[in-house]
């Protein structure tokens, strides 16, 4: 649970950590699903909650702020909760708000900027959708740190999954103007690695047959599956979105993609 409190006359946020409910046999289905079809990035890290959740987060926050990445400051702790700096609005919200075509390719196009440059610096992020990152109307931020995706991949493969992540996040303000969406992905992976790019070619590659199969079905499988084959011809970054059809369960605790890979 997150809560906006004041704290000596600024705005700062308390969260939580419950013991939430166990995805043992959820993140199981998913991880050997993974595995079994290659695809590395898509591995679920394990889900931590309480003290280790906390102790997670407050771990990747002072990585991460090392690397110069906008991320909150831990401002106090406790048994069971931090306080944390506010470091913007969610991205989420200012890409609603958005008044035109413009706007939105704006902050988009810095969001990506955001994700690269970290990466340059050896940063990854995990799930970096646009409810995870904000905007000061400076910089782009991330929050939402619990799990960490090297405790099952390695560096190249978590960076892939961010943009993975990424990506699918964004897809659904674009569903008109998807050669909007090709021209700024491609623009930002031409700065990436060829080992990220690889794990991203990899991954979306062997999901392709299953972009057909989304086109068929609800408004949100279809939204993937347009994303997928709009991705898929911009050449350095591949078929970027298609991975992202295990982040609809990241994303609402839903296991409607799950349901869809094993048919």
């Amino acid at each position: 649970m997150v809560e906006l409190i004041q704290m000596e006359g600024r705005q700062a946020w308390l969260k939580r950590y419950g013991d939430g409910g166990s995805r043992a046999l959820s993140l199981g289905a998913l991880d050997f699903i993974a595995q079994r079809m290659g695809m590395g990035p898509l591995r679920p890290p394990p889900h931590r909650v309480g003290g280790e959740a906390l102790d997670t987060e407050a771990r990747r926050l002072g990585e991460l702020a090392a690397q110069h990445v906008h991320v909150p400051q831990v401002l106090g702790r406790g048994k069971d909760s931090l306080v944390l700096s506010d470091n913007g609005r969610s991205l989420a919200g200012w890409l609603r708000d958005a008044r035109d075509e413009e706007g939105c390719d704006r902050l988009v196009r810095l969001a990506l900027q955001a994700i690269g440059q970290a990466h340059a610096t050896g940063a990854y992020f995990g799930q970096p959708l646009p409810r995870n990152m904000t905007f000061d109307g400076r910089r782009i931020g991330f929050i939402d740190f619990e799990e960490d995706p090297l405790e099952v991949m390695d560096l190249a493969q978590a960076q892939a999954r961010d943009w993975l992540m990424f990506g699918y996040g964004v897809a659904r303000y674009y569903e008109q103007r998807p050669e909007a969406l090709q021209a700024l992905m491609q623009e930002a992976m031409s700065g990436e690695t060829r080992d990220v790019n690889a794990q991203t070619h990899q991954v979306t590659g062997r999901l392709q047959r299953l972009a057909a199969v989304c086109n068929r079905l609800g408004r949100r499988a279809r939204r993937l599956s347009h994303a997928v084959l709009v991705l898929h011809s911009a050449t350095t970054l591949s078929v970027l979105v298609i991975g992202t059809l295990a982040i609809d369960w990241f994303s609402d605790g839903d296991l409607d993609v799950l349901r869809l890979l094993v048919g």
